[in-house]
C-alpha cells in the first residue's frame, strides 16, 4: 500500500515537475515567437504603407513560471490631432496576458486537454489616444479578445468590440458592438475572418435637416492568403439585412438585402479580380422601386504590374495619412516623378499581359422587368507613342463586346412611382403619364439607329474586332463608326446650341403628346454607309 502510494506520489512529482520545466520553456519559444511576429508585423506596414511613419513595439515584457504579461505599442508619428496645433506623435497601447502550454490553466477550465504552445488574452489599454473611446464604453476596454497560439505557429480566436451608446446635443450614436473570430495558418500564410454585428445607428439632431442612418444584420466572412507573388488572393463577403436612411422630410430610402463579394484568383495566366455589389430591393417612401447589382473586375492581368500598382497604392495612402486636415486630399494622389515611372512602366506591363476588363452586370430589376448591361474589353500593348493614333487603338483595342437591354414595363413602373410620389398623382394618372413617356423615350432610342426594338425590351449590341464594328447587326470600318459618333455628337452640340436661343420668352411649351414624332439624330442606315454588309 505504502510502495503504491510512493508510485503515484513519485509520478505527481515528476509531471509536476515535467510540468513547470515545459512551461518554463515554452515561456521562452513565446518570448520568442512574440518578438518575431512584431517584425514581420512592422515589415508588413513598411511594404505596405512605405511612407508613413508607423512602428509596432514590444514597449514591456514580464515573463512568469506560467505567464507573461506584454504591452504592445503602435506608435504613428506627426499626426495632426487638432487643427491648427502642431503635430503629434500618437500611440496605441494593448496589454496581452499569455499563459505558458503545454497547458495553460485557462484551457484546462474549459476542458480542452489538447497541449499548446501559449493562450493570449488581451485589451486595449486606456490612454490620452483613446481616452474618448474609453468615455464611451464607460471605462471597459472598447476592443479585447482571446487567441490560443499551437505549436506550427497556427492562432485561432475571437476579437470583441463594446457596445457604444451615447447621446449629444447635435448627435446620438448607437452601436450594439461585434464579434469576430479569427484563424491563421502559419504554413500557407492564410487567415480567416468571420464576424458578425445586430445594429448601429446615427441619429443628427438638426432642427433644419434632422436625419438618421441605420444598418442592421451585418455579417462578413474573410477567407485569404497569399498568392506567389505576395499578394492576397482569396474571397471576402459582406452582407447587411437592410440599409435606411432618412432625411429630413424626404421619403425613407431602404436598402435591404445588400451584399458584396469579391474575389481574387492567381494563376499561370495571371491575376484576376472581380467584384459584385447587390442591392436585393430598394424601398422608397414605403414602396419597393427596383433591386440593384453590379458586377466588374479583370482578368489576366500581369501579376507583377498589379503587385507595384498595390505598393504605390500604398504610398498614396501613406501621403494622405500625413497631410493636414486643410490640405487638399488631391495632393496624395500627385506621383513623385519616380512613382510616376512606376506607375508607367506597371501600366505597360499590364498591357503586355492582355488583360481583360468588364463590367458583367450593370442589372436593374422589379416585378415588371430587368434591364442590364454587359460589356467586356480585352486590351494589348498599344506599342510606342510615336506611331499614328489609328494604330495605337488598334493594337490597345483587340476586341469589344457590349450589350444594352432596356425593359420598358420596368420603365413604366419606377416613373409611375416617382410621380405618385412626386408630383402627387394617382396611381391610374401617374400610370398613364409614365407609359406615355416611356413609348416616346422608346421612339428617340429606337429613331437613333444605335438601339432596336424586340418586344417589350429596347436593345443595343456593339462589338468590335480587326478594325470592324458591327454595331445592331450592321458592320462598318472602325473608321466609319467613329465618323458617326463624332457627327451625333457635334449635332447634340448644335441642338443644344439652339435650345439655348429663345428669341420668344413668352411662346408656352407644348404639350407632348404621346406616339408624336420626335427630332432626333439620323440613323446610321441613312448617314450613307452599307459597306460591310
Amino acid at each position: 500500500m505504502k510502495k503504491s502510494l510512493g508510485v503515484v506520489v513519485g509520478v505527481i512529482v515528476v509531471a509536476g515537475v515535467a510540468w513547470v520545466g515545459a512551461s518554463w520553456y515554452t515561456g521562452k519559444r513565446v518570448e520568442a515567437e512574440v518578438r518575431q511576429r512584431v517584425d514581420e508585423g512592422n515589415a508588413k506596414l513598411q511594404a505596405f504603407l512605405p511612407n508613413a511613419k508607423m512602428k509596432i513595439a514590444v514597449s514591456s515584457l514580464e515573463r512568469h513560471l506560467f505567464s507573461t504579461d506584454i504591452q504592445y505599442s503602435l506608435t504613428i508619428e506627426g499626426v495632426t490631432v487638432e487643427k491648427d496645433k502642431p503635430v503629434q506623435d500618437v500611440a496605441f497601447l494593448l496589454h496581452d496576458h499569455v499563459e505558458h502550454g503545454p497547458f495553460p490553466l485557462a484551457r484546462l477550465k474549459r476542458g480542452a486537454l489538447a497541449p499548446v504552445m501559449a493562450t493570449s488574452d488581451f485589451e486595449l489599454v486606456d490612454n490620452d489616444t483613446v481616452k474618448s473611446w474609453f468615455e464611451l464604453t464607460k471605462g471597459v476596454a472598447p476592443f479585447s479578445g482571446h487567441a490560443t497560439l499551437h505549436y506550427n505557429r497556427d492562432v485561432d480566436g475571437n476579437l470583441v468590440l463594446q457596445p457604444v451608446d451615447f447621446q449629444r446635443p447635435d448627435a446620438d450614436l448607437k452601436f450594439s458592438g461585434m464579434d469576430l473570430q479569427v484563424a491563421v495558418t502559419a504554413a500557407d500564410k492564410a487567415a480567416k475572418v468571420s464576424g458578425k454585428m445586430d445594429s448601429v445607428s446615427l441619429d443628427i439632431k438638426d432642427a433644419e435637416a434632422p436625419g438618421k442612418i441605420q444598418v442592421t444584420g451585418m455579417t462578413l466572412n474573410s477567407d485569404m492568403h497569399q498568392g506567389q507573388a505576395g499578394l492576397q488572393v482569396g474571397t471576402n463577403q459582406l452582407a447587411i439585412k437592410q440599409i435606411s436612411v432618412v432625411h429630413a422630410t424626404d421619403p425613407a430610402i431602404l436598402l435591404n438585402n445588400y451584399t458584396q463579394n469579391a474575389e481574387l484568383t492567381e494563376s499561370g495566366s495571371g491575376f484576376s479580380a472581380r467584384a459584385v455589389y447587390d442591392v436585393g430591393m430598394i424601398n422608397l417612401g414605403g414602396q419597393d422601386i427596383a433591386g440593384l447589382r453590379l458586377g466588374f473586375g479583370g482578368r489576366n492581368m500581369a501579376t507583377d504590374a498589379v503587385k507595384t500598382l498595390v505598393e504605390l497604392y500604398g504610398n498614396v495612402i501613406s501621403r494622405a495619412m500625413k497631410q493636414n486636415p486643410e490640405q487638399d486630399p488631391q495632393q496624395a494622389f500627385d506621383l513623385p516623378a519616380e512613382d510616376r515611372q512606376k506607375a508607367i512602366a506597371a501600366g505597360k506591363a499590364l498591357l503586355a499581359g492582355n488583360p481583360t476588363f468588364f463590367i458583367d452586370p450593370i442589372l436593374v430589376h422589379n416585378a415588371k422587368g430587368e434591364s442590364r448591361f454587359n460589356l467586356t474589353l480585352d486590351l494589348g500593348d498599344p506599342g510606342p507613342t510615336d506611331q499614328p493614333v489609328d494604330e495605337m487603338v488598334t493594337k490597345l483595342l483587340h476586341k469589344l463586346d457590349a450589350k444594352l437591354t432596356v425593359s420598358a414595363p420596368m420603365v413604366t413602373s419606377i416613373l409611375a412611382q416617382q410621380m405618385q410620389q412626386q408630383a402627387g398623382l394617382d396611381a391610374a394618372a401617374a400610370e398613364k403619364q409614365a407609359e406615355a413617356t416611356t413609348q416616346a423615350l422608346t421612339q428617340m432610342a429606337v429613331a437613333t439607329g444605335y438601339l432596336s426594338k424586340d418586344g417589350d425590351n429596347v436593345v443595343g449590341t456593339l462589338h468590335y474586332a480587326d478594325k470592324v464594328v458591327d454595331l445592331n447587326g450592321k458592320k462598318m470600318p472602325l473608321e466609319e463608326f467613329a465618323m458617326m459618333v463624332a457627327s451625333m455628337a457635334m449635332g447634340m452640340h448644335s441642338q443644344e446650341g439652339m435650345d439655348g436661343d429663345d428669341s420668344d420668352e413668352g411662346d408656352e411649351p407644348e404639350e407632348a403628346t404621346p406616339g408624336a414624332a420626335v427630332p432626333v439624330v439620323p440613323p446610321p442606315a441613312a448617314r450613307g454607309g452599307s459597306r460591310g454588309k
